[in-house]
């Protein structure tokens, strides 16, 4: 998959170690990997067709599931609770049950209500109800506005 970022307005650089973009959220040059163009094409998404806040996005921060650590890719907040938790592929990577229990396992600590899997080609998303502990497939990623918090 290869992405056009000059089009939709993501600065670019190439230098000694390849390209870089430039992330909006972190606010400095992140190298260029399958992964993290999947991440920023997320990212994109959200902020510039579903009206997320750049603002209630972190990226890649560290909790703890188990007494491991682990880091989350993407974490959107609502007013004060975060409410939904992304995980990122490469293309080529197959999203696998391994890819469901991964995102599960970090919302084993978060307990968000909506999570998401993709590698820039597929994307499964689903609504959790961690109190009943069930959970329901979307056809779609909610905008920001529909996210309860």
């Amino acid at each position: 998959m290869q992405f056009n970022w000059e089009n939709i307005g993501i600065k670019t650089r190439v230098d000694k170690n390849g390209l870089s973009f430039f992330d909006p959220v972190r606010k400095r040059y992140i190298r260029s990997t399958p992964e993290e163009e999947v991440r920023q094409w997320i990212i994109y998404q959200l902020v510039h067709q579903l009206g997320y806040p750049i603002n209630k996005i972190a990226i890649e921060k560290q909790i703890n599931y188990l007494n491991k650590k682990k880091r989350f890719d993407i974490l959107i907040y609502g007013e004060t609770n975060p409410v939904f938790l992304i995980e990122c592929k490469a293309p080529h990577i197959r999203l696998t049950q391994a890819t469901l229990n991964q995102v599960a396992e970090y919302n084993f600590t978060l307990k968000v209500p909506f999570l998401m899997i993709s590698n820039g080609v597929k994307h499964l998303v689903c609504k959790v109800n961690v109190k009943e502990k069930s959970f329901q497939y979307l056809d779609h990623i909610p905008d920001y506005k529909s996210l309860a918090d």
